[in-house]
């Protein structure tokens, strides 16, 4: 009887981690997933596995609906499934919660940190 509510004591802690929110479906990256196309999506998660240092796969898959980006760091694996703007999370696997990956897709489908996306005119070099 003693083992079964210290089982029972742990059932909220499970219940509690099996409701977490994905970090495509929180704020601001759920909107910026559902505004952008799935080739940008793609592109913005391949380039932030690289600038983690993950070695991705230049050849990507399909599986159940979802374009699959698959990368390698060290000895670990990842592999980040992009789903069309219809599905619900639209993102899925890839690095842990919290990892910097998440903040920098949303960076990356916000338009990143590159002088031409944030409206500075450039003059072209033959005019100087």
């Amino acid at each position: 009887m003693a083992g079964m509510l210290r089982c029972l004591a742990v059932l909220p802690v499970l219940f509690a981690a099996a409701c977490a929110t994905a970090p495509a479906m929180r704020s601001p990256l759920r909107e910026r997933l559902a505004t952008s196309g799935s080739s940008d999506v793609e592109a913005a998660v391949r380039s932030c596995l690289a600038k983690q240092g993950w070695k991705v796969d230049p050849v990507g898959s399909y599986s159940g609906g979802a374009m699959v980006v698959s990368a390698t760091k060290a000895k670990d694996m990842t592999a980040v499934y992009v789903y069309p703007p219809e599905q619900k999370p639209r993102v899925t696997g890839g690095p842990d919660d919290g990892d910097p990956f998440w903040k920098c897709l949303g960076g990356e489908l916000a338009g990143g940190d590159k002088p031409a996306d944030k409206g500075e005119d450039k003059a072209p070099a033959e005019a100087k």
